[in-house]
């Protein structure tokens, strides 16, 4: 019995302690001699055909969280032609957007209303 409350005790604050570490830092701490990520060749001659390259990214977040664009860093992309995460440093705040085909939208943001 001893050794279950152990186990158990053991558990809980392993797991606590795993998701107090997990937690991503809402403010952007980056290097002086930080490079913005680059899109792969393949991938951007396919997305300037759409208007959706990162620096149109970067023109639809500063308009519409109404900040100039240079307040606007790429920290980390992921992308493939028909999609893509964006990690961005918007003005000292850490945002997520995604595209859908060449739509953008905010991470938070519902795409499409279930209604």
């Amino acid at each position: 019995m001893r050794k279950v409350v152990i186990l158990n005790l053991l558990l809980l604050v392993s797991s606590f302690a795993i998701s107090q570490n997990s937690e991503e830092k809402n403010d952007c701490d980056l290097p002086a001699n930080f490079e913005e990520p680059k899109s792969e060749k393949k991938v951007l001659r396919w997305l300037k055909k759409f208007d959706a390259t990162t620096d149109d990214l970067k023109k639809h977040v500063s308009v519409e969280n109404d900040v100039n664009l240079e307040n606007v860093t790429l920290i980390r992309i992921s992308e493939q032609k028909g999609n893509g995460m964006y990690i961005l440093c918007v003005n000292g705040k850490r945002m997520k957007y995604r595209r859908m085909g060449s739509v953008f939208s905010r991470l938070d943001e519902k795409l499409f209303d279930g209604n």
